[in-house]
């Protein structure tokens, strides 16, 4: 085995858990035996992988990190092993995209509570507006993300809150400004 075979091995080892399972538990046959003395450093990488990928994704949706506290990295690791990593320039955004649709869809056990749903799609208008390529949206909320966000840093997003229904407008900035900003227009804000 050639080194550009033994990177490509390396890293699939690193990324697909399932693969690295199977060459582990000696089903395989030849291909992984180059590995079975690395086995501790290869999950060790791949830890570090998911750890990166965590940090990232934790950076785009800070307020739904503080609101779940550890729980946000028990889901992102379950989230990690249970897909597939998205490649390219923008993964990390394709990332956080995918563990949004993750911690909203069906593959959650419990669904979520309305202010904390409020807030997660609150958080990741910025990236949908970046794939999409779009300048300006319109998004209705339930809650005002302020207040939201507010509680999600104090560690007390509650399950309920008074329905108080706001319209945000989001920006992208120009050349000046650089970045996504929102306005909220709400009677009670």
């Amino acid at each position: 085995m050639g080194l550009k075979e033994t990177q490509i091995l390396f890293t699939r080892l690193c990324v697909d858990a399932a693969f690295r399972d199977q060459i582990f538990s000696n089903e395989s046959g030849v291909e992984g035996v180059a590995f079975h003395s690395l086995e501790k450093e290869v999950r060790r990488q791949a830890r570090s992988l998911v750890n990166k990928r965590l940090g990232v994704v934790k950076d785009i949706l800070s307020g739904t990190c503080a609101a779940m506290g550890s729980a946000f990295a028990e889901e992102f690791r379950d989230f990690a092993v249970n897909t597939k990593e998205p490649q390219g320039v923008n993964r990390h955004r394709l990332d956080a995209l995918a563990f949004v649709e993750w911690l909203s869809g069906s593959a959650r056990s419990k669904p979520l509570r309305r202010p904390f749903f409020d807030l997660l799609k609150h958080e990741i208008t910025p990236v949908q507006m970046w794939t999409k390529g779009r300048r300006s949206a319109f998004r209705f909320h339930l809650h005002p993300p302020r207040r939201l966000l507010d509680l999600a840093q104090a560690g007390i997003l509650p399950n309920a809150l008074p329905l108080r229904p706001c319209l945000l407008l989001w920006m992208e900035g120009n050349k000046n400004k650089r970045g996504y900003f929102w306005r909220e227009f709400s009677p009670w804000c």
